[in-house]
């Protein structure tokens, strides 16, 4: 058999595996995000609300920043495990503080006001981008 081919038959499995794990605790943090946030930005997304969705934009690239760099430091499953939970606990932190600083941004997302929503997306942008560097090292 060719080295590549070899190279997948033994590293495909666990390809899947760490999918499998990261998919889980990143579907876990958004769940988490969503049910904390004071505004309902899934109702507010389908009702068209453009400023709900560039916020909601921002998490959903926000919490794979830091999962994509544990994937990177990765050393086994356990690993990823422990990185990812502790990164997405950071992550649902930061972007609460995030929240708080910007006092009045659930209304004013629900209100639809795209120029807020887009600098709290960038703010949670630029804190996943710090938070994923720091776990790669």
């Amino acid at each position: 058999m060719h080295p590549s081919l070899e190279s997948l038959a033994n590293g495909f499995p666990y390809l899947i595996f760490y999918l499998l794990l990261v998919t889980a605790i990143y579907i876990v943090g958004l769940t988490v995000y969503v049910k904390l946030t004071p505004h309902k930005e899934i109702a507010l997304i389908q009702e068209g609300n453009m400023a709900a969705a560039i916020s909601f934009s921002g998490l959903v690239i926000g919490l794979a920043l830091p999962l994509a760099a544990c994937l990177v430091m990765k050393i086994g499953l356990i690993d990823v495990l422990v990185w990812g939970v502790v990164s997405t606990l950071l992550q649902l932190f930061l972007f609460r503080i995030a929240d708080m600083v910007f006092a009045g941004m659930p209304a004013r997302i629900s209100d639809g006001e795209v120029a807020a929503a887009t600098v709290l997306a960038a703010f949670k942008l630029a804190g996943s981008i710090i938070l994923a560097f720091a776990i790669a090292g």
